[in-house]
């Protein structure tokens, strides 16, 4: 389950949303695992969910408020930071219950699903048959996702563009990591001390959490 401070809307969506992935995954032929993302303290986080298929990272779920929506145009303040901080994701799946959408590195990959009714209000009621296929669309496009690796003409892989693809990832992680660094029960807190006596005395937070996401990534 994930970790998230009590009392926020979405938490009353995080249950159904659960069962739904594991139905509608079960019944597609891919069955897909739920993990839960902690929190960070620098309160934008990482989305809710980590979804597995087959023991292999498929992609991530945010969910949001119910009547916030999924569409990314329409964030402002928090919202569109976090989905600014997300857009590196390449596989990620927003919904507040009544909205559905999926993006693919902060584009999004088709149209937006809308439920006819309200899914706090009436639950399953809410889906109409043209829903409940939109909505299988969706998620099977989003469980059916797999790493595309950058190749050349020859098929040999093309670093050049293969480092232009994990450079947004780095980035994310980067600021992942300057965000552990303001907890002081973090690992990576004894870690920068430890690499500071033994290489760059003088280093700032984000030179080693520079340093520190691109030695992870690379």
């Amino acid at each position: 389950m994930a970790q998230s401070e009590p009392g926020q809307p979405e938490e009353q969506l995080r249950s159904p949303f659960e069962i739904l992935l594991r139905e509608t995954s079960a019944a597609l032929g891919t069955p897909a695992e739920c993990v839960g993302e902690p929190s960070l303290p620098d309160n934008l986080g990482r989305p809710d969910y980590a979804v597995h298929v087959g023991g292999l990272l498929t992609g991530y779920v945010e969910l949001k408020a119910p009547d916030k929506g999924a569409n990314a145009r329409q964030f402002r303040g928090r919202d569109r930071t976090q989905f600014n901080r997300f857009s590196a994701i390449p596989n990620l799946l927003y919904t507040d219950g009544n909205e559905w959408a999926l993006y693919r590195g902060g584009e999004r990959a088709g149209s937006i699903v809308r439920l006819a009714g309200d899914v706090t209000k009436t639950g399953r009621r809410a889906a109409t048959p043209e829903d409940a296929t939109a909505l299988e669309r969706l998620l099977r496009d989003f469980l059916a996702w797999r790493p595309i690796i950058a190749t050349d003409t020859k098929g040999s892989v093309d670093l050049a563009r293969f480092a232009e693809q994990i450079a947004p990832l780095c980035r994310m992680l980067r600021d992942d990591v300057l965000g552990e660094l303001k907890d002081p029960r973090s690992e990576l807190v004894s870690l920068q001390r430890d690499w500071r006596q033994l290489l760059f005395p003088d280093a700032t937070d984000k030179q080693f959490a520079d340093a520190y996401a691109q030695t992870v990534t690379f």
